[in-house]
């Protein structure tokens, strides 16, 4: 019975692996990603190779340790794009700001221009990063499968599947004038649902889950909607939002709304953790003891919820915190006083992005537990 079981858990997840594909595939597709026209450039960026470094007028910054300034005087040989083969002199320029060191033998990035006559204008771009990217991220999978096993397997899938969400639904939808807050409403609830049974199964213990999570990052949502009202927020005043207005001058996009959306978006990943632990912990008590009733399955539920939600809530602002960390440094260099401070934009805006995603932790506690607690009861008395 137990081998029946256990293949027909299999045959879902990997229904739901189908599904994923599928309708990845249809996003990707549809999203017009691929087929937007590249915007006019009188430049090139490719790779080269640093033959030697010649010449170079370098001293330490005065202010930051570990950086120089200056001049290197560069001989480098394009391996990339249809200057491959020929070699340029490059200045590079090292300012506070723009600096990029260049050793011999190092592969980095260059811009190439065609001036006027002919002439050939090489400048330093940056570095190349794009090795150690995927690096990273093959890390990254390779250690999640190994600890995981199948469930670590799964769980690149669903990651993967997010991924594409977000980038060729959410964004494209967004950028085409759709409402921010819908799209990442829809993107919360297709991620959660894919992620949920992809990891543990089309179940019981998923569905709670789903349905708890929901709550929560609703919740989320409406809190910082009805939050941002009351305080006079409109995401105006968050970081890049003039330049969002300048280049969405002529596409339509929503700017007021973003900051909403990301909040959703944000506080998805904790309010996920939290609804499938619990629901996980009420399935799990139930099957080591399948007398317990309704009350005590939401009590086991709940218990296990007040523990992680100290530490989910902890989670979220200290993430927020985290992103705002150079920020914060500068007012309390500043030492404003204390009205000019409680009344910032920027501390009202992180006082909601950080204190709706909290509430919507919170609130998916009870609700993961009652779920799970009235689908393990029912799927015993069936």
């Amino acid at each position: 019975m137990e081998k029946f079981k256990k293949l027909a858990v299999d045959e879902g997840r990997w229904l739901v692996i189908l599904v994923g594909i599928l309708l990845s595939t249809v996003v990707i597709i549809t999203s017009g990603f691929f087929s937007s026209q590249t915007p006019d450039q009188n430049y090139d960026v490719v790779h080269g190779k640093i033959l030697s470094v010649n010449n170079q007028q370098l001293s330490e910054d005065p202010y930051i340790s570990g950086i120089r300034i200056g001049r290197q005087y560069l001989q480098v040989e394009m391996t990339s794009g249809e200057y491959k083969g020929n070699v340029f002199e490059v200045q590079n320029t090292m300012s506070r700001f723009f600096n990029y060191y260049a050793e011999e033998g190092m592969d980095m990035l260059f811009t190439v221009r065609v001036e006027e006559g002919g002439d050939y204008r090489v400048e330093m771009y940056g570095y190349s990063r794009g090795g150690f990217v995927y690096g990273l991220l093959a890390l990254f999978f390779a250690v999640l499968i190994v600890v995981g096993r199948r469930k670590g397997f799964y769980a690149v899938l669903s990651l993967t599947f997010t991924i594409i969400i977000i980038i060729f639904f959410m964004v494209p939808r967004i950028i085409s004038g759709f409402s921010p807050i819908l799209a990442a409403i829809i993107t919360a609830a297709v991620t959660t649902a894919i992620t949920i049974t992809m990891v543990s199964g089309i179940n019981g213990k998923s569905l709670a889950a789903v349905a708890g999570i929901m709550l929560g990052v609703a919740s989320a949502g409406g809190i910082s909607i009805a939050s941002g009202h009351i305080a006079h927020i409109s995401g105006l005043q968050t970081y890049q939002a003039g330049e969002m207005i300048y280049l969405s001058q002529e596409m339509g996009i929503r700017v007021p709304e973003l900051l909403f959306a990301g909040i959703i978006i944000a506080s998805l990943g904790a309010v996920m953790d939290v609804g499938i632990s619990i629901s996980s912990s009420v399935f799990e008590v139930h099957s080591v003891n399948r007398k317990l009733g309704l009350a005590d399955l939401y009590k086991s539920g709940m218990n296990v919820g007040r523990d992680v939600m100290g530490t989910m809530t902890n989670t979220l602002i200290l993430a927020f915190a985290g992103s705002s960390l150079n920020t914060l440094i500068i007012i309390v260099l500043y030492r404003l006083p204390y009205i000019r401070l409680i009344n910032l934009d920027l501390i009202s805006v992180e006082l909601i992005q950080g204190i709706s995603g909290s509430i919507g932790i919170i609130l998916t506690v009870p609700t993961t537990a009652l779920c799970a607690a009235l689908l393990a009861v029912r799927k015993r008395k069936g």
